[in-house]
Parts: structure tokens; sequence; C-alpha cells
């Protein structure tokens, strides 16, 4: 029982924390590198016109994450043109109570929010543009299936529209700051702390295949979607570096 329990724990922290954190930092390295050689080759506001769709993601992200942990929402901008002195695209400030355990343990998922939000709107997109790679996705996310995973015929003019939404989404939404990483470190103990308890119960009660079986669904498709997110991510890396 205690090797379960242990388990849980692990597969708990590792689909909800470690995971999201392991694509946020690779998607954050390279895009932010990416806007480094777009500022540099297109001027600081190129940020804007390669990566608008992103920024605006991000910062909303951000933001609905914020409310639905009872932050104050002090200002914020979903899009702005940068400065030399203010060089950011976007902004959301806000203010928690400090003794209160949930607002604060809503900072980390608040810090990480834009992988959720992006990846939710790349997967929208794609349910738009390539519903045949929808089912794909979804095919992979189904445990349950057996059928033989095979590469869909796709509409030419949609996935070409639909990398070009994915890539501007990469460039700009995949981007986490310093102050969105230091953000979400503040509620990582309580957010580590509740987890372990939410895997503690689960493994008494008869939930447990429904909920894990949800977690490593949703895992995999924030997976699958996060890893089109790097190839796209690294393959404009290099265009941008070779223009």
């Amino acid at each position: 029982m205690l090797t379960t329990i242990l388990t849980n724990i692990g597969l708990v922290l590792g689909l909800v924390i470690g995971v999201p954190f392991l694509f946020i930092l690779l998607l954050s390295l390279i895009n932010r590198n990416t806007k480094q050689h777009i500022a540099t080759r297109f001027g600081i506001n190129g940020q804007l016109y390669f990566g608008f769709l992103g920024i605006m993601i991000h910062e909303a992200s951000h933001l609905i994450t914020a409310l639905l942990f009872g932050h104050k929402i002090n200002q914020f901008r979903l899009i702005k043109f940068p400065s030399s002195e203010n060089p950011t695209l976007g902004y959301v400030h806000h203010t928690w109570h400090q003794r209160n355990i949930y607002q604060n343990m809503g900072n980390l998922f608040i810090g990480i929010a834009p992988i959720f939000g992006c990846c939710g709107a790349i997967l929208l997109a794609c349910r738009w543009l390539l519903p045949n790679g929808y089912e794909l996705v979804v095919t992979l996310a189904d445990q349950t299936t057996s059928a033989p995973i095979t590469i869909p015929d796709f509409n030419w003019p949609g996935l070409l529209i639909f990398i070009v939404i994915a890539a501007n989404i990469c460039i700009g939404g995949f981007d986490l700051s310093t102050a969105d990483f230091q953000n979400a470190k503040q509620g990582l103990w309580q957010a580590v702390v509740l987890l372990i308890i939410v895997a503690l119960i689960s493994s008494f009660l008869p939930i447990r295949t429904s909920l894990f079986g949800w977690l490593i669904q949703l895992t995999i498709i924030l997976s699958v979607i996060s890893g089109f997110n790097l190839v796209i991510s690294l393959l404009f890396n290099g265009f941008f570096r070779l223009i």
C-alpha cells in the first residue's frame, strides 16, 4: 500500500508540475532567443508583429488564472509596444493576501498558465483548421483504443495557416519572464502540499483510477501539443538566425 501511495504522489506531482515545467523551460529558452534575433533583425517592435497572438494569450492566461484564484487585478495590458526603457510586451499586475493559502498557491498556476493557455489555443486552431490532426491527438490521448496510429491526410492551405498561427503563438506566448518564474515559485510549496494531500486521499477512494486516467490523458495531450510547439519553435529559431 505504501508503494502505491508513493507512486500516486510521484505521478500527481510529475503530471501537474513536472511535465509542464519541463516544456516551459525548453520553450522559454528557445523562443526568448528567437525574439532576440527578431528584435535585432527587425527592431524591438518586430516581436509584436511575429508574436502578437502569443503575447495576448500569454497575458490573458495570467489574467484569467489570477481571477480564478481570487487575486485583485490592479492593472493589465494584454499587449503593448515596448521601448528601451520598458521592454515588456504586456503585463498583469495583481495582489493577493499573503496569509491566504489558496491565493498564495495560485501564484504557481498563474506563473505557468501560459503553457496551458497557448497549448489550448493551438489545439483549438488545430480542431478548426486540421480536424484530422485534432482527431489524431485525441486518439493518442485515448488509452483505451487499440486502433493503429496513422498519419492523416491534411488540407494543405489549412496546414499552412495553422503553422503560421502556431508559430505566432509559440514566438510570443511561450517566453516566461523572470518575474513569471519568481511569481510561480512563491506558490510552489503550497501547491506541492495540496497535491500530496489529493494523491493521499485519492489512493483510498474508488475514483483513483478515473482521476489518474484523466490526468494522464491531459498530460499526453499537453505533451503532444508541446512537442509540436518545440519543433515549430526550433524551426523558426533557425529561420530567424539565418535571415
